[in-house]
């Protein structure tokens, strides 16, 4: 900073991003973009931990919000909240489900169920799914707020959303009366942290390297790694260690494997067998925008090491400096022969125009993969 900048008081001015296709050391096509920030503005994000230490303290509160797309943890604080309010979560007379998704059922229905006390409880709870839809209609989305003003104290009602206006009257209605908690995908080092946990809950022993493999092999979804150490505890046995070797002998068909297979017949230019990856990984039900992200990753790894091996290094030196598993890496190293420069500064550009038109194109997702997969391999 000059001595007029530090007399002043005033910072820098930030340089200007450039639009130019990416040098090997920031591995992409575009200016770096930062992600939105939560559509809830500043709403409070509240764990799992937490949200057990409130509930050990007292009632629930009379109203929560849940929101975000990690299914498993919105599940798991759903019943952890259910137990405090009514002791038993599966018990009919006390719990009530509502489906806003339902055209019949709307924001009357909700509180109707929550002014309606069974004959044999003390406690009730309304569970309401698909707030999003009410939340886009006035006349809905007031009646729901009146009832949070001044809710039905032996109730405890829950609201399900994918993800609330932080501006709404809604939500401001429910941080002011109850709680909002938000629980969206964790990252990809995030994850690991939640395996590993979650291999010594089941009475395993892993180092951290084997719960990074599982991650990249199975991604960041816990309900999908939570099935997926299931099944690992089942192969090897109670209380038996989980290894690399364990996990590539378990997990051999995961879907990373596709990715890989998909990249070599795209850098082959076998348009028919990458096709026929992408069906396979569209047919395990991934969603577009999480197959356009794998790819990304793919190659922003395949870049990495690429750029690593022409300045001479090898393989465990390269692996190390990217930080990637060496299943991965290893997997990645024959890739990094197979792409020109030139043709790698094009994939990342068509990844970039895939994905502005996987958020704004009417064309059907899957044809938009299928278009930029047969242009990789004219790339």
């Amino acid at each position: 900073m000059s001595d007029r900048h530090r007399r002043e008081g005033r910072p820098r001015a930030r340089a200007r991003r450039s639009s130019r296709p990416p040098t090997r050391s920031r591995c992409s096509s575009r200016p770096r973009r930062l992600p939105p920030g939560p559509a809830s503005g500043n709403v409070r994000r509240m764990d799992l931990d937490e949200l057990a230490r409130t509930l050990a303290q007292g009632r629930p509160k009379p109203v929560y919000l849940l929101q975000g797309s990690e299914q498993l943890l919105l599940d798991e604080a759903e019943l952890m909240i259910l137990r405090a309010a009514v002791g038993d979560p599966h018990d009919a007379m006390a719990v009530n489900r509502v489906d806003l998704g339902d055209a019949k059922v709307g924001a009357r229905e909700v509180v109707a169920a929550c002014r309606a006390m069974g004959l044999f409880v003390s406690k009730i709870a309304v569970v309401a799914r698909g707030v999003d839809v009410v939340d886009k209609k006035t006349a809905e989305r007031d009646e729901l707020a009146r009832y949070v003003d001044a809710p039905v104290g032996a109730c405890t009602l829950i609201l399900k959303a994918t993800k609330l206006d932080g501006k709404s009257a809604l939500v401001k209605r429910v941080k002011k009366h109850g709680a909002v908690l938000s629980f969206d995908e964790l990252k990809p080092y995030q994850a690991v942290g939640w395996v590993a946990d979650r291999v010594r809950g089941l009475g395993h022993r892993s180092d951290r390297q084997t719960a990074q493999l599982i991650v990249e092999l199975v991604g960041p979804n816990l309900l999908r790694l939570r099935n997926t150490l299931e099944q690992l505890s089942l192969y090897v046995g109670a209380n038996a260690p989980i290894t690399n070797q364990d996990v590539e002998a378990c997990l051999a068909a995961t879907r990373s494997h596709d990715v890989f297979e998909l990249v070599d017949a795209v850098a082959e230019q076998r348009a028919g067998a990458a096709l026929g990856h992408l069906q396979a990984m569209l047919g395990q039900r991934e969603a577009p925008l999480k197959i356009l992200a794998m790819l990304s990753r793919h190659f922003r790894i395949l870049w990495q090491l690429k750029g690593l091996r022409e300045r001479g290094a090898n393989l465990d030196d390269a692996t190390k400096h990217v930080g990637v598993h060496p299943f991965t890496a290893k997997k990645t190293w024959p890739q990094t022969q197979k792409f020109h420069d030139r043709v790698l500064r094009e994939v990342f550009e068509r990844l970039y125009e895939t994905d502005l038109a996987l958020k704004s194109s009417p064309i059907e997702d899957a044809l938009l993969l299928e278009r930029l997969v047969l242009d990789l391999c004219r790339a």
